[in-house]
């Protein structure tokens, strides 16, 4: 008798007209399949399921794979801490919901190719988030295949099990465990407890466990240190430079040496001064001004740091690979080892430096009339900071300027603002958004926070940087050579309405359309309580800048053509710019082909969006430890904020000394029940029409921070019963984590089947 084959067996199967979606143990069952041959229907089944023939349904349920829709859509798909994904397609249009169990193989933020289900496909439930969890639509989908992962290499805590150790990732959209199957030499014996980075290995068996490798010990959790390294590594950064990279930047030179000096424009006799934060350790672009027959010469010196680093060197793959400096509340992680930022590159006081230097002729209204640009040597005359600038600002008199530099800036001024107003009425945005400044204290703690704010003197470098980057840029294009231009692009018909829709909502009577439209905005708004909640709802929809390849224009400040050119010691782009202009001036070819700069543009617009989140993550980090420890300390306010958020559970306030945001549960206020709108910009109370709406200050006090997920709630003042009551019986993952809170750790507690992911308390 002919046997038939068990892959033909399950196909007939899983066709049958009145075929009801079997688990793999039933099917094993209904094929009378002997126990040994249950691998074999397994690794048959996933077999089928690459081929399209069959098809996983949710709680491991098997179909036929002509059940769905075979025509594939690309995306990115967002994993929820609930278990579910969001995937976003390439070409736009609303997010589809992917259950748990369709995720497969993806992990967050993977790029992906995926099914959708039949629309008039029945409600499924069983899936991690539950039978409560959202719906978008009918739009529902599963993922086929994961076209590229995002994160390979993954921060999490060691912890070992007497068969094996496993990782638990710290990104809680991570949602598996990761089992170790291999170590870096040396690494064998790393203690439990310990932050390590591990690399995954190939995951394409959904029912197998995720393993990797670990390739790094970061230390034990409890070292406030390890938590920015952990940040740093998350979002692809090291903090420090290989052996071979420092040996390379050891044999710079320290001093310039006699060659340095061939070809160059001797500008040394040329009063030049730098204004940096009192903190800077390097000095990237030093000013001069001076007054001419025609009108006033502004020259913009900028560090020569093409001439130190060769193109191709490992310094440059290094610069290439991390693309910019970044910046993290106790520390900056440099693009170039610091034997050359803060020493031979930096264009420190009293000494001889090299410089590409931009000579820019303007009239007295601020316009740029012509310029030119040469490599040159510069001679720095004072190292100011921007407290002294501000202080000649302000008519003081202890500002340590000396006279002829202080008279420089003096002639200066005036021209800056021109530009400024020039620029402004040209239609550059005018959104002001505060910046949190963390001081720390000698353990490196949060001692207090402050909100910077956009002074003159910072306003003043920043006008002349902005006529350099136009003036090299319209350099480059009138000489048809190809750039890295620094982009913003104008918002879409979407991003429009949706602006509008939001300003309305907090009634702003505004439907821009323009860059004008929304100055006058930001105009009518200023000194409101509207003024940031109205700064957020623009600055929500409109685009990331980044770089390109093309010239696209800079919708935010209103130029047609744009390069970054002054930060070459900390953005790569520059780097890349100077090699280009230095080419030009000599009348070489291109050094960077047009591919080759299509690549670095690309590169470097996601390295700066991840230095920018990882900015954003340590000042979050270090601000919610520093109200928990007040919250120790019995300081619980109250402290005044903005209502800038309603949602159907209480309000979002944010304070207005710090911006640190937190939760007023509608709960926690004694005495009403608030209803919602439905455009949710106010909450209304149904026994005493008490109304809360976007826009308003309030005082509230601290109740409860959540270190792991960064949370604050507030209560608003006086509602001390209601406190007690928030913080001790509500439910939900938020409570449950506040025995955690007393171990400062952020981490999740441990569980008990380290092969599946726990559940977080």
């Amino acid at each position: 008798m002919t046997t038939i084959p068990l892959e033909q067996r399950i196909l007939t199967l899983l066709n049958k007209p009145k075929y009801q979606p079997l688990t793999r143990p039933e099917m094993a069952k209904t094929l009378r399949l002997h126990e040994t041959e249950r691998n074999k229907l397994r690794q048959t089944l996933i077999h089928l399921e690459k081929q399209g023939q069959a098809l996983r349904l949710r709680k491991n349920r098997w179909a036929a794979g002509n059940r769905v829709s075979q025509q594939a859509i690309t995306g990115s798909v967002r994993v929820m801490e609930k278990g579910f994904g969001l995937f976003t397609p390439d070409n736009g249009g609303e997010d589809v919901y992917i259950a748990g169990d369709d995720l497969k193989c993806a992990l967050h933020e993977d790029r992906v190719s995926i099914e959708l289900f039949p629309k008039a496909a029945p409600a499924r439930r069983g899936s991690r988030g539950g039978p409560n969890a959202p719906r978008f639509g009918n739009r529902e989908g599963r993922v086929i295949e994961v076209l590229e992962r995002k994160n390979t290499d993954i921060v999490g805590l060691l912890h070992r099990s007497p068969c094996f150790a496993f990782v638990v990732p710290d990104s809680l959209q991570l949602v598996q465990d990761i089992r170790v199957s291999g170590w870096e030499k040396g690494l064998e014996k790393t203690p439990e407890d310990y932050k390590v980075v591990v690399r995954l290995n190939e995951w394409n068996d959904p029912f197998k466990p995720l393993t990797g490798t670990v390739i790094e010990a970061l230390g034990h959790r409890d070292d406030p240190n390890v938590e920015m390294q952990c940040i740093l590594r998350t979002h692809g950064f090291q903090q420090h430079f290989s052996d071979e990279v420092l040996a390379e930047a050891a044999k710079m030179p320290h001093e310039l040496r006699p060659e340095d000096y061939e070809n160059r424009t001797d500008l040394r006799k040329r009063l030049t001064f730098t204004i940096d934060p009192e903190t800077a350790r390097d000095f990237d672009d030093a000013i001069s001004i001076e007054k001419v027959s025609n009108g006033w010469k502004l020259s913009v010196h900028i560090a020569d740091v093409a001439h130190f680093v060769p193109h191709g060197s490992l310094l440059d793959k290094e610069a290439l690979h991390r693309g910019n400096s970044v910046y993290l509340v106790d520390r900056v992680v440099m693009m170039l080892p610091t034997e050359l930022t803060t020493r031979i590159c930096s264009l420190n006081p009293n000494v001889d430096r090299l410089a590409h230097t931009v000579e820019i002729l303007l009239d007295n209204q601020g316009q740029m009339l012509s310029a030119e640009s040469c490599r040159s040597i510069i001679h720095s005359d004072a190292r100011l900071t921007y407290e002294q600038v501000q202080a000649l600002f302000d008519g003081k008199e202890d500002h340590n300027i000396p006279t002829r530099v202080a008279k420089a800036i003096a002639m200066l001024r005036p021209l800056a603002r021109a530009a400024r107003a020039r620029r402004t009425a040209a239609g550059s945005l005018e959104i002001n958004t505060p910046q949190i400044k963390c001081l720390l204290d000698k353990e490196g703690k949060v001692a207090s926070i402050k909100k910077g704010e956009a002074k003159e003197a910072y306003q003043f470098i920043e006008e002349c940087m902005l006529l350099a980057n136009v003036a090299v840029a319209r350099k480059l294009k009138e000489a048809q050579w190809p750039a890295i231009h620094r982009i913003h692009e104008e918002p879409d018909d979407e991003q429009w309405a949706q602006m509008g829709a939001e300003l309305q909502a907090l009634g702003i009577n505004a439907l821009p359309m323009t860059r004008a439209d929304i100055n006058r905005v930001m105009e009518k708004i200023e000194g409101t309580p509207l003024e940031y909640t109205g700064s957020l709802a623009v600055l929500r929809n409109l685009k990331r800048a980044g770089y390109s390849a093309e010239p696209k224009g800079h919708f935010g400040l209103a130029f047609e053509d744009y390069v970054h050119f002054t930060s070459p010691i900390r953005r790569y782009p520059d780097l890349v710019i100077h090699r280009l202009l230095s080419a030009l001036e000599k009348k070489k070819p291109s050094p960077c082909r047009s591919k080759d700069i299509e690549n670095i543009a690309i590169h470097c617009t996601l390295t700066e969006a991840e230095a920018d989140a990882a900015e954003k993550e340590s000042i979050e980090l270090r601000r919610v430890e520093y109200y928990n420890n007040l919250l120790r300390q019995g300081e619980t306010g109250p402290y005044p904020g903005c209502i800038i958020r309603i949602l159907n559970k209480g309000f979002i306030v944010e304070l207005t000394d710090t911006i640190q945001r937190g939760l007023v549960p509608f709960a926690s206020i004694t005495g009403d029940r608030y209803d919602v709108n439905g455009a949710k910009t106010r909450a209304t109370g149904q026994r005493t029409r008490r109304t809360f709406k976007i826009g308003d200050i309030v005082n509230v006090e601290l109740v409860n921070v959540d270190l792991t997920r960064k949370f604050i709630d507030f209560n608003l003042e006086g509602q001390k019963a209601a406190a007690a009551y928030t913080a001790g019986k509500k439910t939900g993952p938020r409570s449950k984590k506040k025995k955690l809170q007393v171990t400062l750790t952020g981490d999740r507690p441990r569980g008990a089947r380290p092969q599946k992911r726990r559940k977080r308390k």
